[in-house]
């Protein structure tokens, strides 16, 4: 609800205060305070040269429009508006400032700025007035990057000579908190609009036409934001009713064995720490130090400052590659930079690893995570704070580039040596929920793994799984005239169906029946294999399986449950019950292990297809809607969410530039995502144990 009232306040005026260029127009700020103010879900009073605004109900928007007298304000002059602000309770506060154009909408047309205030706190909120620059067109980019179509410059810059509003409120306050403004400022001298577009990327790594909460703009800045987050954590360490391990310490107590384990309770399948506590497995993949290195080759242009190659400090974070999996540099030798681990040095100076690592466990905690993902450093999460999955990773002889040949002398020897290695290390570690095995293996989409079969007999005579297929095949047929029958073929001789490379007749009953016969032994292979390699190192710790991808068959996972503790999928599916729903009949514990959204529209310009990018608070709200339906889900025991810090805009060799992360390349927490994550966590129990199915 809003209504409108006239308060004409002296001390809310939008006093020209600060460094005042030359020139610079005053009259359209105190033009404002003269204007009319509508309030939102609010009430308003003033006294001792404050305006405080009252929220008038719990959980919705609260604050105050300020629109001009005239048609708009000319703050062109400045950089900036800075907003004095007070926090009188004893809770925190989410705050954002919004300047808008007309007919701004969305990200469109409007800049936005947000802080968290802490009990009694008192801060300066700065919105910067961002200057739209040029637009260079995608054509310049297409041949660097994946997933993105286009580039919006509009996004989160504005034309400082016509504004209409600004707006202050409080972000879902309890009922009845408050928030005090003194004085409204503009501040800084603005620059001619509008400004080049390249360089685009400044010297930390970030997008330079663009201001998000915690961005930086000196290296001063880093050690205000790391003891910034040093506070609040004093003030928000974490969920209440969380364990040690981050399980529900007001639950229900089970059987404690030391470890995790799954198991049904009261018609829905959880985990159990190693307490005897209900766990749902919530966090990031890559819990780690960065470490992508974006190329500089052929595109120096792109970046507004760079180290110096012989840099004392910054020269070690160059990498020399040649090549990359696509795009650009697919065949081509490049230099690189590595922006992640430069400002990790920034930040914390030359023992950043060790300060990092701890930090790291502080934060999951806090931002209410209880899991550290896959892809995550081994050096964080055996400092044993906060469970954490494993990834066994094996070199072995392929089939198709995303599964291995189960039938060559060399596989199981390989999954065994690489899980050799985690013995004495993770194996009978407390806080290790279980392991991985392989990533996104491909099992096709056809019935019961045909796939594998159609897929094997298009590769050479001397692989052991056709070999293996070929040998089934006489078994069951008995000679080549009799397969040739059932099939539709003309083979001249086993001999010469092992020779033969292109796919069989998938259209034909009889062979895709057969194909299905070899893709079930195939993966009953596979999963045996790699349960009993688990299993003889780390008896007590969970087999997680092999991060399904994709379309699986229903037999595929049906047999692989004989083998897995627990069944992961990778489910990018928003909301993801719909995939977990076709397989319910199995009744199987299912953790999604990698899910994500769309890259953060504040600190990139590029775009994929869909023209409707949402704000940050509808992407934030995007994570709601996952694992809202993920924690009430009765098979879903866990989600975890790639990844957790971004890479880099100016993209990775390949051309993957996915800022989707929950920390940025500067290492700067995301605002959006941490609060958003925050009050999910707080109630994950709640939900779980909350009666219901989707």
């Amino acid at each position: 609800m809003k209504r409108q009232c006239h308060l004409i306040v002296a001390v809310l005026a939008l006093v020209i205060a600060g460094a005042r260029p030359a020139g610079a127009q005053t009259s359209p700020a105190i033009d404002a305070a003269r204007g009319p103010l509508e309030t939102i879900n609010a009430a308003v009073s003033t006294g001792d040269g404050l305006l405080t605004i009252q929220a008038a109900g719990a959980g919705r928007a609260s604050g105050v429009h300020f629109r001009p007298a005239s048609d708009a304000w000319d703050w062109s002059a400045y950089a900036a508006v800075s907003i004095e602000l007070h926090n009188p309770g004893s809770s925190p506060i989410t705050v954002r400032a919004r300047a808008e154009n007309p007919g701004a909408e969305g990200m469109t047309d409007a800049c936005e700025s947000a802080i968290v205030l802490l009990p009694g706190q008192r801060d300066e909120m700065l919105l910067r007035l961002v200057r739209r620059p040029e637009d260079p067109g995608y054509e310049v980019f297409r041949q660097f990057y994946m997933y993105t179509e286009r580039i919006d410059v509009r996004a989160n810059t504005v034309d400082p000579a016509k504004l209409v509003r600004l707006t202050i409120r409080m972000d879902a306050p309890q009922a009845g908190q408050k928030l005090q403004v003194g004085q409204i400022r503009l501040v800084g001298e603005g620059k001619p609009a509008p400004v080049p577009f390249f360089p685009f990327v400044d010297e930390f790594g970030q997008y330079i036409h663009s201001d998000w909460p915690g961005k930086v703009y000196s290296n001063e800045d880093f050690a205000r934001l790391r003891d910034q987050e040093a506070r609040e954590y004093e003030h928000l360490p974490g969920p209440a009713d969380w364990n040690e391990y981050g399980g529900w310490a007001n639950g229900p107590r089970l059987k404690a064995t030391g470890h995790f384990y799954a198991t049904k309770h009261d018609g829905k399948w959880w985990l159990v720490d190693p307490s005897g506590s209900l766990f749902w497995s919530h966090g990031p993949t890559g819990v780690g130090y960065g470490g992508d290195i974006s190329p500089i080759t052929d595109r120096e242009h792109w970046f507004e400052k760079l180290p110096l190659r012989d840099d004392p400090l910054f020269g070690r974070f160059y990498r020399r590659g040649k090549g990359a999996t696509y795009r650009y540099y697919q065949e081509r030798q490049w230099v690189g930079f590595d922006f992640a681990a430069a400002n990790l040095l920034r930040k914390y100076g030359e023992d950043y690893r060790q300060k990092v690592a701890a930090l790291s466990h502080q934060r999951m905690r806090s931002w209410g995570f209880n899991t550290i993902g896959n892809w995550s450093d081994s050096e964080i999460y055996e400092m044993r704070r906060t469970p954490y999955v494993v990834a066994i990773h094996y070199g072995a002889p392929l089939i198709h580039y995303r599964m291995p040949d189960v039938y060559d002398p060399a596989w199981e020897p390989a999954v065994r040596a690489r899980m050799e290695k985690e013995r004495g290390r993770t194996s009978e570690d407390p806080w290790n929920i279980g392991y991985f095995i392989d990533n996104e293996r491909w099992w096709g989409w056809r019935p019961r793994a045909a796939a594998i079969g159609e897929e094997t007999l298009k590769n050479p005579p001397e692989r052991h799984a056709k070999i293996e297929f070929i040998r089934q095949l006489r078994e069951k047929y008995g000679n080549i005239a009799r397969l040739n029958e059932a099939w539709g073929t003309q083979h001249a001789s086993w001999e010469a169906l092992a020779s033969h490379r292109e796919a069989p007749d998938m259209k034909n009953p009889k062979v895709l029946e057969d194909c299905g016969d070899f893709g079930m032994r195939f993966a009953e292979r596979y999963f045996s294999v790699c349960r009993d390699a688990v299993k003889s190192v780390a008896p007590n710790i969970m087999y997680l399986g092999v991060r399904f991808h994709g379309h699986i068959d229903k037999e595929v996972v049906r047999l692989a449950s004989k083998y897995c503790d627990v069944i992961s999928y990778n489910i990018y599916d928003n909301p993801p019950h719909g995939r977990v729903n076709q397989y319910n009949e199995l009744d199987l514990p299912i953790m999604s292990t990698e899910w994500g959204i769309d890259s953060d529209p504040q600190q990139t310009p590029f775009r994929g297809k869909d023209k409707n990018v949402q704000t940050p608070q509808q992407r934030a709200q995007m994570i709601v809607k996952y694992l809202e339906s993920a924690i009430r889900h009765p098979n879903m025991v866990g989600a975890h969410f790639f990844q957790y810090r971004d890479q880099p805009i100016s993209g990775r060799p390949d051309g993957e530039a996915v800022l989707r992360g929950f920390v940025n390349i500067t290492d700067t927490p995301n605002f959006e995502l941490i609060q958003t994550n925050r009050r999910i966590a707080d109630r994950l129990y709640q939900m779980r144990a909350g009666s219901g199915s989707q």
